[in-house]
C-alpha cells in the first residue's frame, strides 16, 4: 500500500479500516491491478472521450473502489474501470480511491450490480456477470435475483444466453437480433440454433416459416460487393413470436431437453416416470413430421392417438400411457394418450369393431386355403397408400425435370426477353398477381438471366422472371410444365434431350423397314 500511495502523503495509513469499513486515500494510476472477475468488456469510445475531457477540466469527482492485494505494494481495480482508462488517456499519474478489504464474491457481486447499473449495458455482459457469480459459494440463481432485485425468470433466462453459440452472439452484438430472439435461440442445442440462425433458411420451407429470417425485397440488382459478401444481407428477423413458432414445428423436443424453469410440471412428470421406469412416448398433435426431423425415435402423428387423462373432454381408459408432445401446438406438454386401437373401446371403437369382424372372418373362413397375395386394408391404409403412390409418381416426374432445370431456365428467359411488356399482357399480370409474395434470395440470383436493365418493358421482364424462379425450388411437374407452355417452352423436349441416347447395341432392329413392310401388306382392293 505504501507504493500505491502518492509520494504527497506524509503519513502511512492501514490497508483497511477495522471490520471491513472503507477508507479514502489517493493512489497512483501504475499501482493499480485490473480485476479479472469484471464482467465488463465493451466501452462506448465516444462516452470514454467525453469523460476523458471533462476529467481533464474538472478531475476525477468519484473516487473508484479498489481492495489491498496479498504483496502489499499494489491494489485491484473493483469498481471504476472507464474513470481508469479515461484518467490515464487525460495524463494523470493519481486517482483518488476508496480502499476496503473485500472477498472475491463481494468483489464480483459488486461488479455486477455496477454493471447493472450502466445505460449501455449489453444482455450478454449481464449474463457472463451472472454466470461467474453463480460460480461462487452460496450463489444460485435466487440469491442472485434476490441480491440485484430482478425476478428468478429474468436472471435465468440472462444466464441461458452463455450458451449462444458464436454466431448467434455476433449477431446479437450486431443488433441484427434483439433480445426476444436471442433467448430462444440460447434454449436450444448448438445444432438447432444454427439451423435457426442459417441465412439460407430464407429461401427453405415455401408458403412456411424460414427460420430466424426472411428476405428483403430488391427491386433493383443484388446489392452493392459489400452486401453480396455479408450471408445475412437483405434478410431481417422475423418476430420473436413467429420464431417461437418455427422451434416449435422444427426442433424436435427430448425428455433430457425439458427446461425446469420453463416446464416444471412436464419437468415433475417426466422425473417422475424416470424414478417409476416408464416410458414416455413421443408424440404430436400434427399429420405429418418435417422431413428434417424424420431421424430418430418414432414420433406417433395426431390421428394415431387420443387423451385419455380426463382433460379436455377426453376419457380414461385401461390402456392409457404417458406421452409428451415433442412438436408443433403444445410442444413439451405431458399427459396420458391411448394409441391402442385394437383393444381400446373407449377411445377407438370403430377400429376394435373392425379388428373383431376382421377375426370373425378370419375363423370363418379358417381351413379355406386363402387367396394368392391378397390382403384386406383398412380404408384409411387405403388413401394412405394412394396418397404415398401419388407423392412417389410426382417425386419420379419431377427427378428429370430438376435435371434439366438450367435449359428450361434458359429457354424461358430467352422467350421473356421477347415478350411485350404492356399493361394488359402476361407478363405484367404476372408481376401483379404474385411479386407481393416473391422475397427468396434464390429467385434473384437465377432473375439474373434476365438483367433488369433500364427502361420500364426490362424491369417488367426482369419481375416477371424473378417471379417464375420463385416457384422452382418446389413444384408440382403438371403446373410447372403448364407455366412453361405459357412461355411457349416445351419442357418435355428439353428433358428429352438431356437424356442419354440408347447404344446401338441396345436398339432392336426389325426384319424390314417400315416402309418396306407397308409396300408388303396386301392393298384393299387386291
Amino acid at each position: 500500500m505504501r507504493e500505491a500511495r502518492t509520494q504527497a502523503a506524509a503519513h502511512e495509513l492501514p490497508t483497511a479500516l477495522p471490520g471491513g469499513l472503507a477508507l479514502m486515500d489517493v493512489l497512483l494510476l501504475d499501482a493499480i491491478i485490473p480485476s479479472k472477475s469484471n464482467p465488463r468488456t465493451n466501452f462506448d469510445p465516444v462516452k470514454l472521450k467525453e469523460l476523458e475531457d471533462s476529467i481533464r477540466q474538472k478531475g476525477v469527482l468519484q473516487p473508484i473502489l479498489v481492495r489491498t492485494m496479498k504483496d502489499g505494494k499494489n491494489v485491484e481495480l473493483v469498481a471504476g474501470e472507464r474513470r481508469v482508462r479515461a484518467a490515464r488517456a487525460a495524463g494523470l499519474k493519481e486517482i483518488p480511491a476508496v480502499i476496503r478489504d473485500l472477498t472475491d464474491a463481494e468483489v464480483l457481486e459488486i461488479q455486477v450490480i455496477e454493471n447493472l447499473q450502466r445505460d449501455d449495458l449489453h444482455p450478454l455482459e449481464e449474463a457472463e456477470g451472472y454466470r461467474q457469480l453463480a460460480g461462487v459459494k452460496g450463489y444460485d440463481v435466487a440469491r442472485i435475483a434476490e441480491r440485484i432485485g430482478r425476478s428468478v425468470k429474468y436472471v435465468y433466462d440472462r444466464m441461458k444466453l452463455v450458451s449462444l453459440v458464436k454466431e448467434a452472439k455476433d449477431l446479437f452484438l450486431a443488433d441484427r437480433i434483439t433480445a426476444g430472439h436471442a433467448i430462444l435461440l440460447a434454449r436450444l442445442k448448438p445444432k438447432d440454433q444454427a439451423r435457426a440462425i442459417d441465412p439460407e433458411g430464407a429461401d427453405h420451407h415455401y408458403g412456411g416459416l424460414r427460420g430466424l429470417w426472411q428476405g428483403e425485397r430488391q427491386l433493383f440488382g443484388d446489392g452493392d460487393e459489400e452486401d453480396r459478401k455479408d450471408p445475412y444481407a437483405n434478410l431481417k428477423a422475423v418476430s420473436v413470436r413467429e420464431l417461437q413458432h418455427w422451434i416449435d414445428a422444427h426442433v424436435k423436443l427430448e425428455a433430457p431437453d425439458v427446461d425446469q424453469m420453463l416446464l416444471p410440471e412436464t419437468a415433475a412428470t417426466l422425473q417422475a416416470a424416470v424414478e417409476e421406469d416408464v416410458k414416455v412416448l413421443r408424440i404430436t398433435r400434427n399429420d405429418v413430421t418435417p422431413e428434417e426431423l424424420r431421424d430418430g425415435p418414432k414420433v406417433i402423428l395426431g390421428r394415431s392417438w387420443m387423451r385419455a387423462d380426463g382433460k379436455e373432454k377426453s376419457k380414461h381408459c385401461d390402456h392409457a400411457r404417458l406421452a409428451m408432445v415433442v412438436m408443433g401446438e403444445g410442444r413439451g406438454d405431458a399427459f396420458q394418450v391411448c394409441i391402442d386401437k385394437k383393444k381400446c373401446a373407449t377411445h377407438w371403437p370403430e377400429h376394435v369393431k373392425a379388428a373383431k369382424a376382421a377375426a370373425r372372418q378370419v375363423k370363418k373362413e379358417a381351413g379355406k386355403p386363402a387367396a394368392a397375395g391378397k390382403v384386406k386394408l383398412q380404408p384409411w391404409e387405403i388413401e394412405q397408400q394412394k396418397r404415398r403412390e401419388a407423392e412417389k409418381r410426382e417425386d419420379e416426374e419431377r427427378a428429370p425435370i430438376v435435371k434439366a432445370m438450367p435449359q428450361i431456365l434458359d429457354a424461358v428467359a430467352e422467350r421473356v426477353k421477347k415478350m411485350p411488356a404492356g399493361a394488359n399482357g402476361l407478363l405484367a399480370k404476372t408481376v401483379l398477381d404474385q411479386v407481393a409474395q416473391a422475397n427468396t434470395r434464390n429467385a434473384a440470383k437465377e432473375a439474373s438471366r434476365v438483367p433488369a436493365g433500364k427502361s420500364a418493358e426490362d424491369l417488367v421482364r426482369h419481375l416477371a422472371f424473378f417471379i417464375f424462379c420463385d416457384g422452382v425450388g418446389y413444384f408440382r411437374p403438371a403446373e410447372f410444365i403448364k407455366e412453361c407452355r405459357a412461355f411457349d417452352v416445351d419442357v418435355k423436349k428439353i428433358v428429352a434431350a438431356g437424356e442419354p441416347k440408347p447404344k446401338s447395341a441396345d436398339v432392336v432392329k426389325t426384319s424390314k423397314p417400315a416402309k418396306a413392310r407397308r409396300a408388303a401388306r396386301p392393298s384393299a382392293s387386291s
